[in-house]
């Protein structure tokens, strides 16, 4: 009967299996899914990521990892990462942010962005044909630039209406400004100013300014001792308006953004005004140039170096000439003559060089300051544009802007900088630092 023992044996056997088994027996609801296992693994990676992606060599290289997966895109796209991204580059890996110089011109049917002077492959980018803005009519104008940020404007003419946006080229962000009634039966001028995204203070400490303001004022010539000033404001997303009262604040050249503040021109004065405090409104004196006692043929005031600097075409003939005013000393209105050059002394680097030098007569003009490079300027001669090397005196061809048969007419010069961190187009949060 050992075969009747063991039966019972055998399912007593199965019954303790049995009953061990559905002691250990876990719900569905008891185990955790693959995405909650996933979700807690990359919470619990996120610090080790920070770590190893803010050492990522340039910005183009973190951008393209946002395309991983969404967690890396919100975590790149936090201003916590950028904040530890511009401390790493600071400390260790810091040199001066790339510039370009880009001509911004009128060739029938549209405004073109194309003519840039830089060997640095993120000027190329495709963000600054401007094609991902709202406008399919090909009429975008690029206004200002200030860093990395364009002001841009279309005109509504059927309205009466001007539409500004502000984009970033590098990142194709971008906001539109609410619509500005516009005079066209009159001169303006625009001007774009913008606080900087990250900043040092006195200890060497990065910070990033997620809060940054910018202002866009409108400058509109109605009459001849009057300017009506139309200014937007970041803060309250509207615009104001404002009077000059006097003639003597016309201009003669565009208005210059720099340190914060919107300066332009006339034949006597230089004007700084700060569209954050507008009470602020100052006059530099540069009627004692003795340029001023010749004809000058063109003008070009911007930024060199830092500095503010005026840089005219005076005389005629074979005596033109080139000087370089710079303000040495922006409280006492001092001015100093840094260079002068005539165009007798200038070394064509080629013949048809000489030639358009020699044919240009009285055409041949200032067009704006190298971006980095304080010893070269660039001329410009129907659609030929010229560098001038004021140490060497060498001339030598930059290049030839397409699509214009003649000569590119109002033609505006803008200063680009790629900075460690582009500048978000976003409704601004807070100040954080940089740890």
């Amino acid at each position: 009967m050992a075969g009747d023992d063991e039966k019972p044996s055998r399912s007593r056997s199965r019954e303790r299996t049995l009953v061990s088994c559905c002691s250990n027996k876990r719900t569905r609801r008891d185990i955790p899914s693959s995405s909650e296992q996933s979700r807690l693994s990359l919470n619990d990676l996120q610090p080790l990521l920070i770590e190893i992606l803010h050492r990522l060599p340039s910005t183009q290289s973190a951008f393209l990892c946002k395309c991983v997966c969404k967690n890396w895109y919100s975590l790149i796209s936090s201003p916590y990462f950028s904040g530890r991204f511009i401390t790493h580059h600071f400390n260790h890996h810091y040199k001066q942010n790339p510039s370009a110089l880009f001509i911004s011109y009128w060739s029938k049917p549209s405004w073109n962005v194309l003519f840039t002077f830089s060997d640095e492959p993120m000027f190329k980018f495709r963000g600054f044909e401007l094609s991902y803005l709202p406008e399919r009519n090909g009429y975008v104008r690029v206004s200002a630039i200030v860093n990395d940020l364009m002001l841009c404007c279309v005109a509504k003419i059927e309205i009466g209406m001007l539409q500004y946006y502000i984009c970033n080229p590098f990142t194709m962000q971008w906001i539109a400004l609410p619509l500005l009634e516009a005079d066209y039966m009159n001169d303006y001028k625009v001007g774009f100013v913008c606080e900087p995204y990250y900043f040092e203070d006195s200890q060497g400490e990065s910070f990033i300014n997620s809060k940054y303001r910018f202002r866009v004022v409108h400058f509109t010539r109605v009459e001849s001792t009057q300017i009506v000033m139309k200014t937007y404001c970041s803060e309250t997303q509207k615009w104001y308006r404002s009077v000059l009262e006097g003639s003597e604040f016309w201009w003669i050249t565009d208005v210059v953004a720099h340190n914060g503040k919107l300066l332009w021109c006339n034949r006597e004065h230089i004007f700084a005004y700060d569209p954050f405090n507008p009470e602020l409104f100052t006059s530099i004196n540069c009627s004692y140039m003795q340029t001023r006692l010749l004809p000058a043929i063109g003008k070009c005031f911007g930024v060199r170096q830092g500095f503010l600097c005026l840089m005219e075409l005076v005389g005629v003939g074979i005596d033109r000439t080139f000087h370089i005013w710079k303000l040495k000393d922006y409280n006492n209105g001092e001015w100093s003559l840094e260079d002068h050059v005539s165009l007798n002394a200038m070394i064509p680097e080629s013949s048809l060089v000489q030639e358009i030098v020699d044919g240009s007569e009285n055409k041949l003009k200032p067009l704006g300051f190298h971006p980095s490079d304080g010893n070269i300027v660039y001329l410009h001669f129907q659609t030929y544009v010229i560098s001038l090397n004021t140490r060497t005196k060498e001339l030598k061809m930059a290049g030839k802007i397409p699509g214009v048969r003649d000569s590119f007419c109002h033609g505006k010069v803008f200063h680009v900088e790629l900075p460690l961190w582009p500048t978000p187009i976003a409704k601004p949060i807070e100040i954080l630092p940089c740890y």
